[in-house]
C-alpha cells in the first residue's frame, strides 16, 4: 500500500511539471453542479434577562401584553433605555418587512376591481381578513392585515389595535414605517392576537406611539379634529348622461351610472381614468376641505357671518328678480325670506356623513365639474348618510393652480370649483350664495361695473324689477366681497362680526361673500396656522419608499438601525439573568456550481460558488441559517480508470471512474434568522473529504470547519424579558455533507 501511494505521488508530480500535459483539456475537466444534505453541530448560549429601570424602579412592560395604568403612563416607556424593539419586542414590524409587502395604492386594479374607497375619519384604513374573506377579496389564501395609506406622508411607528366585544382595546403591534400612498398586505401571524381573525373581517385602529416622530404625531393630531364621515369611492366610468334612467334612452348598454343633476337639462359627460397623481391630488384636496368644514374657525365664521345664507331649489339663470342671493348689504330680498338658511343649518349640512362616488371629467370635451345629490339624509332608508356623485376635471386639482407657486396662497376662483361641486352633492343649487358667491354688479349707462348698492323690488309694467341706487344689475359675479356697512349704519347698530377671535370679518366693507367666500377665507387662515392635515408646500420632502432604486438603501439603513437598537443599553438599567448553554444538531442542504480542471490523472483544481440553508432548534427558539460564498479545492485522485485501457493510443481512452480526496478553503457569509431578526457574519471554512466519480456522476462526502472563532449575538425584547442568543462559530460549528453531482 505504501509503495502504491508513493508511486501515485511521484507520477502526479511528474505530470504536474509536464507543461504539455498540464494545459491540455483532460477528460475529467468540466463544469459541474452538485447538491446534497449536510448536518453538524450548533453550539451557543441562550440568555433571558429581566430588565429593571433603576431610575424609576419599574419594569419596562410591553403595552401589547400589559395594559397601561395611571401609575405607569404609556409615555413613561420612552426613556434613555427604551427603543421600539425593546418595548414592543417581536411585534415591532421592521421597515424592511413592510417594504417587501408594500405596493402603490392608487392603481387601476384597485380602482377598477376593488372599489377603492377613502374614509376621511380613517385615511390610514386597516382591515383584518380571515382566510376565507382574504381569498374572496383576492389577498391570497391566508389570514391577512391590509393597510391602505391614502396620505401623502410616510408614517413612523404606528400602532394597530381593535376593540373587542368587552370594550377592551387590544394592541396588536407597531409598524416602523408605513410608506405614503401605499397598500401593504401582511400575514396576520405577525401580530399579537391569535383571535385577530375570529370574525370574518374587522377594521383596525391606527394610533401614534411615544416613538412616532414629530411629523407623524402632529399629523395624527390634526386628523383627530375631523369629525365628518366622508366616504369617497373612485370610479373610472362616465358618471352622467341624459336619459340614463330611460331604457329607450340614447346610450347603448352599458350605460353610465346616473341621471344628470337637476340644474342640467341635458348632459353627455365623458370621463378620463384616474392616474396615481390625480387620485392623490383629489384625495389631498378633499381631506383638507373636510378639515376646513370641521374646524372651529369655520364654524365660528358661519355663526358670526354678517350676511344671510340662501338657497332655492329652482334655478334662476340671469332672471335676477328670481334669484335669491343676498343684496350686497348681506340681506336677502324680504320676499325670499323662506329661502334663508340659518347658520346652524349650514354647519350641519356640511358636516353630515356623505357617501360619494368620484370621477374625473374630460376637460378636452368641455367638462369642468358636475355634482349631484342622489339621496339626502332625510330620505327613506338613507341610514343617516347623504349620497352623491362628484366629477371634476383633472386641471382643477392642480395644487399650483389652487394655491400658487408657493403652494400656500388660496386662489379663490380656482378653489371655488371643488367647493362648488361638493355643495351640489349636498343638494345646493346655483340659486343662492351656497355654490357661487353671486355678488351683484350694477352699471350706469356705459360706466364701469361696480357692486350694486341698496336693492329693492318694484313692479314696472306688471313685471317685477330690482332697483338699485347706482344703476341696473347687469350680472352677478364671484371674486367680490359684500359691503355690509350700510346695513349697520342704517339700523344704528354696532358692527361686531369682527370682534370674535381670529375673525375674517374685520372690515365691514370687505366681507367674504357667501359660502365660497367664508370657506376660502378660513382655508387661507388655517394654511397660515399650519392647521390642515395636508401641507401642499412640504409634500416634495417625503421620501418615496416604493421607488425600487431606494429599497436597497432603505433595507440597509433599517437593518443597521435594528441591530443598533438590539444592543442599546445604559447604566440606568440592570438585569436579572438566566443563561443556558445548548449543543443542537443542525440539518440543511447545499447547492454548488463550478468548474474543475485536471492537470493530469492525479491532480486538479475545482472553483465554485455555493449556497446553503440550515435549521436548528436551540432550547425554545428556532434558528435558521442562510450562507453563500465561493471556494477552491485541490483534487487528488488515487485511482483513475478508462475503458480500452490496454490500448497504447491515449486518444482512444475513454474516462470511466476515479476515486480520491479533496481539500480547500471557502469564504462564506452566514445570515442567522432568530427572534424575527437577521444577523450576519463572514467566516473562512477549511473543507476536506472524499470524491468518487463514475462517468458523469460524482459522489462526495466531506466536512467543513470554520477557521475564525467568533460569537454571533442576536437579541430581542418582548417587554419584560430580553432574549438573546450567542452562536459560537469556529471549530465546534462543523458540518458533514453528502453530495451528488453531475459533471458536464
Amino acid at each position: 500500500m505504501l509503495r502504491f501511494v508513493s508511486k501515485t505521488i511521484c507520477l502526479s508530480l511528474i505530470g504536474l511539471f509536464n507543461p504539455l500535459e498540464a494545459f491540455q483539456k483532460h477528460q475529467k475537466d468540466g463544469f459541474f453542479i452538485e447538491a446534497g444534505f449536510e448536518t453538524g453541530l450548533l453550539e451557543g448560549t441562550q440568555t433571558k434577562e429581566q430588565a429593571i429601570a433603576q431610575n424609576t424602579q419599574k419594569i419596562y412592560e410591553n403595552p401589547l401584553t400589559h395594559p397601561q395604568t395611571k401609575e405607569q403612563p404609556k409615555e413613561q416607556n420612552k426613556s434613555d433605555t427604551a427603543t421600539p424593539q425593546s418595548v414592543y419586542g417581536r411585534y415591532y414590524i421592521l421597515q424592511n418587512t413592510i417594504l417587501e409587502k408594500a405596493t402603490e395604492l392608487f392603481t387601476a386594479a384597485n380602482i377598477n376591481g376593488n372599489g377603492l374607497t377613502f374614509y376621511s375619519q380613517s385615511p390610514v384604513y386597516v382591515m383584518a381578513y380571515n382566510k376565507d374573506n382574504a381569498e374572496f377579496e383576492g389577498y391570497g389564501n391566508n389570514s391577512v392585515v391590509v393597510i391602505q395609506n391614502f396620505l401623502p406622508y410616510n408614517l413612523n411607528n404606528i400602532e394597530l389595535s381593535y376593540t373587542d366585544a368587552q370594550g377592551k382595546v387590544v394592541n396588536l403591534g407597531v409598524i416602523e414605517t408605513i410608506p405614503k400612498q401605499s397598500q401593504i398586505i401582511l400575514p396576520a401571524s405577525l401580530f399579537n392576537d391569535p383571535q385577530l381573525n375570529a370574525d370574518d373581517f374587522q377594521q383596525l385602529q391606527t394610533t401614534t406611539t411615544p416613538f412616532s416622530d414629530a411629523n407623524t404625531q402632529s399629523l395624527f393630531e390634526k386628523l383627530s379634529q375631523i369629525t365628518t364621515n366622508l366616504q369617497m369611492t373612485y370610479e373610472n366610468t362616465d358618471p352622467f348622461s341624459s336619459g340614463n334612467n330611460d331604457p329607450n334612452g340614447p346610450l347603448a348598454s352599458p350605460k353610465p351610472h346616473y341621471e344628470c343633476p337637476g340644474y342640467k337639462k341635458s348632459c353627455q359627460v365623458a370621463s378620463v381614468s384616474f392616474t396615481p397623481q390625480t387620485a392623490e391630488e383629489l384625495t389631498n384636496l378633499m381631506l383638507d376641505m373636510i378639515a376646513v368644514f370641521d374646524s372651529k374657525s369655520w364654524e365660528e365664521a358661519v355663526l358670526n357671518a354678517p350676511f344671510q345664507f340662501s338657497n332655492s331649489p329652482s334655478e334662476c339663470g340671469i332672471d335676477y328678480p328670481k334669484c335669491v342671493n343676498p343684496f350686497n348689504n348681506g340681506l336677502v330680498d324680504p320676499k325670499d325670506e323662506k329661502y334663508v338658511l340659518t347658520p346652524q343649518e349650514v354647519i350641519n349640512s356640511y358636516r353630515v356623513a356623505n357617501e360619494l362616488t368620484v370621477n374625473l371629467l374630460n376637460a378636452a370635451k368641455g367638462f369642468l365639474g358636475l355634482g349631484s345629490q342622489l339621496g339626502s339624509t332625510n330620505a327613506p332608508g338613507d341610514n343617516g348618510f347623504n349620497q352623491g356623485v362628484l366629477g371634476i376635471a383633472p386641471f382643477a386639482l392642480d395644487p399650483e393652480k389652487l394655491f400658487g407657486k408657493t403652494l400656500n396662497k388660496v386662489a379663490i376662483l380656482e378653489l371655488r370649483d371643488i367647493i362648488h361641486e361638493y355643495g351640489h352633492t349636498l343638494g345646493y343649487t346655483h340659486n343662492g350664495n351656497m355654490t357661487y358667491q353671486r355678488v351683484r354688479l350694477c352699471q350706469e349707462g356705459n360706466g364701469p361695473e361696480v357692486r350694486c348698492e341698496g336693492g329693492k323690488e318694484e313692479l314696472v309694467n306688471g313685471k317685477e324689477e330690482l332697483k338699485f341706487t347706482n344703476g341696473k344689475e347687469v350680472k352677478d359675479q364671484d371674486g367680490y366681497t359684500y359691503n355690509v356697512c350700510s346695513f349697520y349704519k342704517d339700523n344704528h347698530q354696532v358692527y361686531t362680526a369682527g370682534n370674535y377671535p381670529n375673525s375674517i370679518y374685520t372690515n365691514c366693507a370687505q366681507v367674504p361673500a357667501g359660502l365660497i367666500g367664508v370657506t376660502t377665507a378660513v382655508w387661507q387662515q388655517l394654511i397660515n396656522q399650519n392647521a390642515l392635515p395636508i401641507n401642499f408646500a412640504n409634500l416634495s420632502s417625503q421620501a418615496n419608499y416604493l421607488d425600487a432604486s431606494l429599497n436597497a438603501q432603505n433595507f440597509a439603513t433599517s437593518m443597521i438601525s435594528a441591530i443598533a437598537q438590539n444592543f442599546s443599553t445604559t447604566s440606568t438599567t440592570t438585569y436579572r439573568s438566566s443563561s443556558k448553554n445548548f449543543r443542537s444538531p443542525i440539518l440543511g442542504a447545499n447547492v454548488k456550481i463550478g468548474y474543475q480542471h485536471y492537470f493530469n490523472d492525479y491532480i486538479g483544481l475545482a472553483y465554485y460558488g455555493i449556497i446553503k440553508y440550515n435549521y436548528a432548534q436551540a432550547n425554545d427558539e428556532k434558528i435558521q441559517q442562510l450562507s453563500y460564498g465561493g471556494g477552491m479545492d485541490v483534487l487528488f485522485d488515487f485511482i483513475t480508470t478508462y475503458t480500452n485501457k490496454k490500448q497504447n493510443n491515449p486518444t482512444k481512452k475513454v474516462f470511466a471512474s476515479s476515486f480520491g480526496v479533496f481539500g480547500g478553503l471557502r469564504g462564506l457569509y452566514n445570515s442567522y434568522y432568530v427572534f424575527n431578526q437577521v444577523k450576519g457574519s463572514g467566516n473562512l471554512d477549511i473543507v476536506t473529504g472524499f470524491n468518487y466519480r463514475y462517468k458523469h456522476s460524482k459522489y462526495s462526502i466531506g466536512v467543513s470547519v470554520p477557521l475564525i472563532q467568533s460569537g454571533i449575538k442576536i437579541a430581542s425584547n418582548n417587554g419584560i424579558y430580553a432574549d438573546s442568543v450567542v452562536l459560537n462559530e469556529g471549530g465546534s460549528h462543523f458540518k458533514v455533507f453528502f453530495n451528488y453531482g453531475w459533471v458536464f
